[in-house]
């Protein structure tokens, strides 16, 4: 889906993320379904999106899980993974188009940028932030005083009483992040007003085809999972249109690809007795029948 829910992405202010923790909540929210669900998410391809080692990987997920951020089933090499409250599932076309979809967008190049990892993780929330801003405001420049830019962000005195900012630090330190954040945003101070926009290389969204990447990534785990390794790419794109079909009712289905992909071998392979002497390949004509049965409607 490549977005995170606007009071999702709030509490990421409240919960200490590690930058890598941040990191791989992105990655997540690249890979996720329309309810939040990341199907056979493995440590290898986390390392690729994320660049992490193979120990971050699962200190972040262990720590995410701890932090009420992920729930995490365990697969046989892989996980599947829900990113908590981040479920796009309920809204319509119309509820996007009203405005009523209040979301952080990730399909963004700040995200893939080589100083990105460089960030410390309270930089990375401040980038969000005023990126979600500029997205929201249409990339028009984002107007703010400079006392409630700090006030908002750092810690200050309010009648004599110590307020918290919701990044939790000094009015210094937010001015040292300002100037490493200036790699993505035009920076300016005028008449005790702070505007700010993003720069001409960041000012456009990525374009993806992010609902096509999602089946087709469901498709190449169900695979791996049911040992398929010959993946035919014509079976491969009508098994994704099957799926891009009936994904309203495969959603709400709650419905385990694995088994129908099981299923569709067992079939396929119903003369032979050894499993390991099965052909391990996909059938889209035979994905579509047991699909359809699975979903409780006739098949024409």
């Amino acid at each position: 889906m490549q977005r995170i829910k606007l009071d999702v992405f709030k509490t990421f202010f409240q919960k200490n993320l590690t930058g890598n923790e941040i990191d791989f909540l992105i990655a997540l929210s690249h890979i996720q379904n329309p309810q939040g669900k990341a199907y056979g998410v493995h440590y290898r391809e986390m390392m690729k999106s994320v660049k992490m080692s193979v120990q971050a990987f699962y200190d972040c997920k262990n720590s995410l899980e701890e932090k009420g951020m992920i729930e995490v089933k365990k697969g046989k090499d892989d996980y599947d993974i829900t990113f908590c409250g981040n479920d796009f599932s309920m809204y319509t076309e119309e509820d996007y188009k009203a405005g009523g979809v209040k979301y952080l967008s990730t399909n963004h190049p700040i995200f893939s940028d080589r100083n990105w990892k460089k960030l410390k993780p309270k930089q990375k929330l401040l980038a969000m932030d005023l990126l979600n801003i500029n997205l929201a405001g249409k990339f028009r420049a984002h107007k703010i005083g400079r006392k409630k830019f700090f006030q908002k962000y750092a810690d200050h005195m309010e009648g004599g009483k110590r307020v918290k900012g919701i990044l939790e630090i000094s009015v210094r330190t937010l001015q040292n992040y300002l100037q490493m954040l200036k790699l993505y945003f035009q920076i300016k101070l005028e008449d005790g007003m702070y505007h700010i926009y993003l720069r001409r290389p960041f000012a456009k969204r990525t374009t993806a085809f992010e609902k096509q990447e999602e089946i087709e990534r469901t498709v190449h785990t169900m695979c791996r999972r049911t040992g398929i390794k010959e993946v035919d790419p014509k079976e491969t794109r009508d098994i994704c249109n099957v799926i891009s079909l009936y994904q309203k009712e495969y959603l709400s289905s709650g419905m385990d690809l694995t088994n129908i992909f099981s299923e569709m071998l067992e079939i396929l392979n119903v003369n032979v007795v050894a499993k390991r002497r099965w052909k391990k390949r996909l059938k889209a004509s035979l994905f579509h029948k047991i699909f359809r049965e699975k979903l409780g409607m006739v098949t024409a």
